[in-house]
């Protein structure tokens, strides 16, 4: 089953240049976003408020060093199911919310069905949440590691140009 349809707010000109000084400082105050773009504040509080409740704001959040936080292992884990029905999916789907350690999950074409990204303290970590966490996920036949080694670009910002 699909994601439901999010309708999109026609995003114009000055849209896109909020959007994007926010994505460089998502802590900017509404004065300083409105004087980049031309306008006054409450105009653009509105258009704030609007791509807000279109979903095209969907929060505002700190981008975090998880090296420093302990958690500077990470690995992306390439899932394939067993079966490939609607309902195998979505139990899958619906138990990958409950680990933490998944930052991402991406439903693929190709040899794997799904590809997350995962973070962990170190490979002991990471070896208990195979066994006891990832093995049991509803429907998952195998499992693939690939381990990062480092990581010299991990953008958050879309290109809206």
């Amino acid at each position: 089953m699909a994601a439901p349809k999010i309708t999109e707010p026609a995003i114009d000109a000055i849209d896109r240049q909020l959007l994007a000084l926010l994505q460089k400082d998502g802590r900017m105050p509404v004065s300083r976003l409105a004087e980049a773009v031309g306008l006054s504040a409450p105009p653009v509080h509105e258009r704030l408020a609007r791509l807000e409740r279109g979903r095209v704001i969907r929060g505002y959040t700190a981008v975090l060093d998880p090296a420093p936080l302990g958690l500077g292992f990470a690995v992306f884990v390439s899932v394939t199911l067993g079966l490939h029905r609607e309902g195998s999916v979505m139990k899958f789907r619906g138990a990958i919310n409950a680990v933490p350690q998944i930052l991402e999950c991406h439903h693929l074409t190709g040899t794997a069905d799904f590809l997350l990204k995962v973070v962990c303290r170190d490979t002991a970590e990471y070896e208990d949440l195979v066994l006891h966490t990832l093995t049991r996920l509803p429907g998952v036949e195998r499992l693939n590691s690939s381990v990062v080694l480092s990581t010299f670009k991990a953008e958050t910002a879309l290109p809206l140009e």
